[in-house]
């Protein structure tokens, strides 16, 4: 990380919790910008981007959160952001990928997990920052990307080639398909993809992985309900087949 603070749009609208969060990342050495609700946050984004982390709470007066992220994603598949909910039940939290966020943690949380998800997350989305003039190899003039089979992923630009076409990603897919296509034909388990890519260690919030997953295969699989290349391995985990 920089010498730089970064920053954060914390959007909780409930006081007590929104005081609390806020005083403890800034005792964490970020600059938090707080939104009571959707609307604000909205307009908190558009005239203080860029974020390096948005705390997006899913029930919001004005606009709910899972709104508030597909509004974000119009036009920034970058930043991570993280949601809190109330929502306990696996289509709520479906909906929340399916809006485009990153990861969630159920309420109520402990703070050290959250914070701790928080630096994660801040770090990983470092991986992706894209300069203003992308930095090109000075004999192939390509920027940097990882190609197997019929993938082909440009890590600065996010963008995926695949089977079924051309492909925008956010951050945090990039970064699961960066791990796949690192380890072709290779068995990644639930555990190793927390671990790496998330930086969580156990089997907590396995279910965020298998989201994902969904995910992917709408960009990977020209049948996302029979897939051919992104399968489960049963008992194991997922392998790319890039054969």
């Amino acid at each position: 990380m920089s010498d730089a603070k970064k920053k954060i749009l914390l959007v909780e609208d409930e006081p007590h919790l929104a005081f609390n969060l806020q005083l403890n990342l800034q005792s964490e050495n970020y600059d938090v910008f707080l939104a009571i609700d959707g609307k604000i946050a909205l307009e908190q984004f558009k005239s203080e981007s860029p974020f390096d982390l948005i705390i997006l709470d899913a029930m919001l007066p004005e606009v709910d959160g899972f709104n508030v992220a597909k509004a974000i994603r119009q036009s920034d598949d970058q930043t991570h952001i993280l949601m809190l909910t109330a929502l306990g039940r696996e289509e709520d939290r479906v909906k929340g990928f399916e809006a485009g966020i990153d990861d969630y943690i159920t309420k109520p949380f402990h703070l050290q997990e959250l914070l701790l998800r928080v630096k994660r997350m801040i770090r990983r989305s470092t991986y992706f920052s894209v300069p203003a003039e992308p930095t090109l190899d000075k004999e192939t003039k390509k920027v940097p990307f990882i190609e197997h089979g019929p993938f082909k992923l440009n890590i600065e630009a996010l963008h995926f080639t695949s089977p079924t076409g051309s492909h925008s990603l956010t951050a945090m897919e990039a970064d699961i398909l960066r791990e796949f296509l690192s380890n072709p034909d290779r068995v990644l388990s639930r555990e190793h993809l927390l671990d790496t890519v998330w930086g969580m260690k156990g089997d907590i919030e396995t279910r965020t992985v298998d989201n994902f997953i969904v995910r992917l295969r709408r960009y990977i699989e020209p049948n996302p309900s029979k897939p051919q290349y992104l399968i489960s391995v049963r008992g194991r985990g997922y392998r790319l087949i890039v054969e």
